[in-house]
């Protein structure tokens, strides 16, 4: 009898990113679909799924609630409508914003940078 062991990765975000062909979408009002990446514990991309907007993406029509019902906590994005950062906070959803290009480029550039150790604080010495 042959034993496997199988490792479970646990789940630490889900990334969504305003798809419009394969891009990042950089006018938000007007993506196609939500391509949603879902990281594990190691930053590995473990699954992606395409989730459908109505009638665009737009707060009026609750696309952050649906988000969040998806367990998205992070969105990647060019730009999001003035008022659409609060709504994101409010539904617990983290936007980061600058992105652009192929959707899951955009993600690897994005996990690359929460691989990266955080710069330690200074501390500044006092003179007496």
């Amino acid at each position: 009898m042959k034993c496997c062991i199988i490792k479970i990765s646990n789940i630490i975000m889900k990334i969504a990113v305003p798809t419009i062909g394969g891009l990042l979408d950089e006018y938000f009002k007007s993506c196609e679909v939500f391509t949603v990446f879902t990281v594990d514990d190691s930053n590995n991309i473990v699954d992606t799924e395409i989730l459908c907007t109505p009638e665009g993406c737009d707060c009026k029509n609750n696309i952050p609630l649906t988000l969040q019902q998806n367990g998205v906590t992070v969105i990647l994005a060019y730009k999001l409508p003035e008022h659409a950062d609060g709504v994101c906070s409010h539904y617990g959803i983290t936007p980061y914003l600058g992105y652009s290009g192929n959707v899951e480029d955009v993600v690897k550039s994005f996990i690359k940078q929460l691989k990266k150790p955080k710069l330690k604080k200074k501390k500044i010495a006092q003179n007496n």
